[in-house]
């Protein structure tokens, strides 16, 4: 009897544990999740907002224009295919960059998000319908990046307003836009060729690993800092195996009218053109050709290199 008393109790025990794991198997279980309407991702999320932020940053850039379009998805995320058409209407969400703000202000480093301003964009499709047996449809937005401050950290809080079906996601149902614009010579680009050349002193070559071939170095990133001047990174010394300092912010400020390239540095301001040396860029072939030196008094270094666009960052 005793045996039978202490078994009534594990059977029990047993056949709740069994139902907890049911019922949560079944609230993983996307045929179980109910029914909303989220943005798909723009593209990957800014590393300034990682899990537990109240809304996610996606960093959008594109080239300077009077009117550029640009398409964003929305997603019914749940069991089923839409079984009718749903209505959803877009809007902005001025709040969200407020508090994005208010949380991040802890952060010694960190800028805030300026709003873009309204007259910087229009959202031209405020309502999209989802189309029964489908999934998605796209809300565009036409932006004046030609207007655009560089110097500005802009994002665009765009929001699901309401939907005729569902409801909108409690963590994708608003989206900030961080959108950048992009001047023409803004990309990646790889390295042709190049040389570059140590010295202990004025005419005293180094001699040393770090100096000589460029050619095959890692891809060097141009990014737009205003309509004319992009700032270079990644550069490498010889064999790509170390980066290059003393000559942060490295800006090659571009003459549309004649490609002429004057280069310069934040942080440096013994760094400038080698005189008599091509600084120029081929629109043809998009391609810079850049002579630069630095130092040239006290532990010289002089710069020859070659960089052809490889595609958009």
């Amino acid at each position: 009897m005793k045996i039978f008393k202490l078994l009534i109790p594990a059977v029990l025990v047993t056949v709740s544990l069994s139902s907890c794991l049911k019922n949560k198997f079944d609230q993983m279980n996307p045929d179980g999740s109910p029914s909303v309407i989220e943005f798909a991702n723009p593209s990957a999320p800014s590393s300034e907002t990682p899990g537990g932020s109240a809304f996610t940053v996606f960093p959008v850039s594109y080239l300077s224009a009077t009117s550029t379009e640009a398409s964003y998805k929305i997603q019914l995320s749940g069991p089923e295919p839409a079984a009718q058409d749903i209505i959803v209407n877009v809007g902005v969400r001025s709040d969200a960059v407020t508090k994005l703000n208010d949380e991040k202000k802890i952060i010694s480093s960190y800028v805030p998000y300026v709003e873009l301003p309204s007259s910087l964009y229009t959202i031209t499709t405020p309502t999209v319908t989802i189309p029964a047996g489908q999934r998605s449809a796209s809300v565009k937005v036409a932006f004046k990046t030609s207007s655009f401050d560089f110097s500005k950290k802009y994002a665009l809080p765009i929001a699901i307003t309401s939907t005729s079906f569902g409801s909108p996601s409690g963590n994708f149902g608003t989206i900030l836009l961080n959108v950048t614009a992009k001047n023409e010579w803004d990309g990646i680009y790889s390295v042709s060729s190049g040389v570059v050349t140590r010295y202990t002193a004025p005419g005293v070559p180094a001699g040393d690993a770090l100096s000589g071939n460029l050619a095959g170095n890692p891809d060097i990133t141009a990014t737009s800092i205003n309509g004319t001047t992009v700032e270079l990174t990644n550069l490498r010394w010889a064999g790509g195996s170390s980066a290059v300092s003393g000559i942060e912010n490295l800006r090659a400020t571009i003459n549309p009218a004649t490609n002429q390239v004057t280069m310069t540095s934040g942080v440096n301001p013994t760094l400038r053109n080698i005189p008599g040396k091509d600084n120029k860029y081929d629109p043809a072939t998009k391609t810079f050709t850049l002579n630069f030196d630095w130092n040239q008094t006290s532990t010289p270094r002089e710069m020859t290199l070659v960089i052809k666009y490889k595609g958009s960052r």
